[in-house]
């Protein structure tokens, strides 16, 4: 009885350590990759707002673009890993060259601005905009100026009344100037503005921005703005 136990004992091991174990279950197939056009169809959501500032009419002023570099650089960070990642990124880079040019020709400074800077991000090497962004660094920093009224203080002395607004503190000041007369100091002590000259029957001032010479522009007078 205690040889058959004992055997009986022995076949059970064996039995069950012949038994066929279960198969591992497979693990799910990887999504397949993202297309170019899902990528550039996430590139051109996050930048839409810019591309529709870059219109003539369009009112995108100082600080609108940080919410829209902060989605883009997002959305950029995930796409970055995408095989299809490297040909979306040449499609929306040749859009925003494009909008850079709209944009230029609407003086939309503010926008090409932020324009460059996302072109900075997908190119960072790049030096094709570095006249450009000199220029728009200084353009943003011109002054804003609004004509109140004017005045003649002899026969013929005649003043405009002028409201600046730094564009960057908002702070207001406000200048008796004659015409040829260069006022409005910068940080280093240089006149910024000149009057060039009163326009036809006061209608108009024509001001000179002179951190970049030659750049002349004309604020209305008050019986015209």
């Amino acid at each position: 009885m205690r040889y058959l136990y004992g055997l009986s004992v022995f076949l059970l091991v064996c039995l069950a350590g012949c038994k066929k174990s279960e198969p591992e279950p497979e693990a799910p197939a990887p999504p397949p990759p993202l297309t170019a056009d899902e990528i550039y169809r996430d590139y051109k959501a996050a930048l839409d707002p810019l591309f529709g500032a870059a219109a003539p009419t369009a009112n995108f002023g100082y600080g609108a673009k940080a919410p829209i570099l902060a989605q883009f650089k997002t959305v950029r960070g995930q796409m970055a890993p995408e095989i299809n990642e490297p040909e979306a990124k040449d499609r929306i880079e040749k859009q925003v060259a494009d909008y850079i040019k709209t944009a230029k020709r609407s003086e939309q400074w503010y926008t090409i601005d932020a324009l460059l800077d996302v072109y900075k991000i997908l190119r960072p090497d790049s030096q094709a905009n570095t006249s450009l962004r000199k220029r728009t660094d200084l353009m943003m920093a011109r002054p804003e100026i609004k004509c109140t009224g004017f005045a003649t203080i002899d026969t013929d002395d005649l003043m405009a009344f002028l409201e600046i607004t730094n564009p960057t503190t908002r702070e207001v000041e406000t200048f008796r100037i004659r015409e040829g007369e260069e006022f409005y100091p910068d940080a280093e002590g240089k006149s910024t503005l000149k009057m060039i000259k009163v326009v036809g029957a006061q209608s108009a001032v024509e001001m000179e921005y002179l951190a970049l010479p030659g750049e002349t522009w004309e604020i209305p007078g008050p019986k015209n703005s």
